[in-house]
């Protein structure tokens, strides 16, 4: 793996490139990079996103990922990973690991208890879902048809505070 790794605050500089490499991996339908922008705009707008925290992997290569994640409205310390892209050119690699190892300490630190991440049940899914469930995720739940028909939502749960219940 590459040394040179950072793990740094999303910056505005960085979102073209961010929403650039996320259409190119191939994985994100138009919709969702669309919405992806605007996720990005209303974070760096004045402050309407305080509790919402968007980070960005830097190589020698240059930026090649992201990870965005933010708390779950009315819960006790559940978290919500939104987003986590790896550029295709470099998947493969361990960065999607140290993004989410990374995200999985920031929560910790901020006191959360448990983090969820909702993906595609559909098959061009099939990396992202082993993925998940090599880093210590467990399958909580499916939601048939969910996204549109046959392509089903999967719910993944890691516990953080060491508390199983």
């Amino acid at each position: 793996m590459n040394e040179h790794l950072q793990i740094r605050a999303t910056t505005g500089a960085d979102v073209e490139k961010l929403v650039h490499l996320s259409a190119a991996t191939g994985m994100f339908k138009p919709l969702e990079i669309e919405t992806l922008r605007e996720i990005f705009a209303d974070y760096f707008r004045d402050g309407s996103c305080p509790d919402h925290h968007a980070r960005t992997l830097v190589t020698a290569e240059g930026v090649v990922g992201f990870v965005y994640f933010a708390p779950a409205p009315m819960t006790d310390r559940t978290w919500y990973l939104y987003w986590i892209v790896v550029a295709k050119e470099v998947q493969g690699r361990g960065y999607g690991r140290k993004l989410l190892q990374h995200t999985e300490d920031e929560i910790r630190r901020l006191g959360g208890r448990v983090l969820f991440i909702e993906t595609s049940g559909m098959p061009h899914y099939n990396r992202t879902r082993e993925f998940y469930g090599r880093q210590g995720y467990d399958q909580e739940a499916v939601l048939r048809d969910y996204y549109a028909r046959g392509d089903d939502m999967i719910v993944f749960r890691k516990v953080l505070d060491g508390d199983p219940s």
